[in-house]
């Protein structure tokens, strides 16, 4: 890895690598991790763990989404990628080998999580404020019922805000442009997963402490409300953001206790069975 790393730099150079090539990672992991999510709507068999069943997302809403995105990557976030690189050439950022150590990005990208996820919290319940909410992040929720796509559909000012969040760890505890490369896989599969519309029961995300998910994340869209958090539950949960989150997952589980939708909430957490499924669970 380390010498095949070496030789991509050789060739392309640092903005090369910073820029053009950080973009067609991007591109190449955000609509192939869509293209997962994409096969697994396409099984009849697995729609009974999609969260809105009765929602299922047209050609033309995919299409209206592919060409909004092809125009935000391209005119926005590729030139903010071209800028990063003179950004992290002015803090120090180094892209010749050595790499960094594995020791090292075990505890960076779960610190880039935390980062990510506290900025974003903040910039989304922000965006939520009904002033300006109609005018940025309104575009966003145009999609009710979301898919693995519509995870970067956004108003190009929301584009920019959440694309700073995204590098705020890196910039803070970083120092290598490979470390950037393995957050943003990471990173493109959590967005894309949070907005496929599954709560699939052996998804490995699952084990994940704290982790929303797609059931976090989707009811956000079905409501308009929190919770606002990108990844973790623990900031709504702090800041009373998730209580209709919290109240509808208690019922769907049967549950009595409408203040928790799980025993450690909101450390162990997945997805309750969507109405639909738990309808069809009583009749049989």
């Amino acid at each position: 890895l380390e010498a095949a790393w070496g030789e991509m730099v050789a060739r392309f150079g640092a903005f090369g690598v910073a820029g053009p090539l950080t973009f067609v990672l991007h591109e190449s992991c955000y609509f192939g991790f869509h293209g997962l999510w994409a096969a697994v709507d396409s099984i009849p068999a697995l729609r009974k763990y999609k969260i809105q069943p009765g929602k299922p997302n047209s050609r033309e809403q995919q299409w209206r989404c592919f060409k909004r995105l092809a125009f935000n990557h391209v005119c926005i976030q590729l030139p903010m990628m071209m800028l990063f690189h003179y950004v992290a050439d002015v803090v120090g950022f180094r892209t010749e080998t050595p790499l960094p150590p594995l020791s090292a990005l075990l505890w960076q990208i779960p610190t880039f999580f935390v980062i990510e996820d506290f900025y974003f919290y903040w910039i989304h319940r922000f965006l939520h404020w009904k002033p300006i909410y109609p005018y940025i992040h309104k575009v966003h929720h145009e999609h009710a019922a979301p898919f693995g796509m519509a995870a970067e559909y956004a108003h190009p000012v929301e584009t920019v805000f959440l694309g700073i969040g995204t590098m705020l760890g890196p910039l803070v505890f970083a120092r290598h442009m490979f470390t950037v490369w393995v957050w943003l896989v990471f990173r493109l599969w959590e967005t894309v997963e949070d907005h496929s519309g599954y709560d699939l029961p052996w998804n490995p995300t699952n084990l994940i402490p704290f982790w929303g998910g797609a059931v976090h994340h989707d009811f956000h869209h079905k409501t308009f409300m929190g919770p606002y958090s990108s990844v973790f539950t623990w900031t709504d949960w702090l800041f009373g953001t998730d209580k209709s989150f919290r109240k509808q997952q208690a019922m769907l589980r049967g549950s009595k206790d409408p203040r928790s939708p799980s025993w450690a909430y909101p450390a162990v957490f997945r997805g309750a069975p969507s109405a639909d499924a738990l309808a069809k669970a009583k009749q049989g």
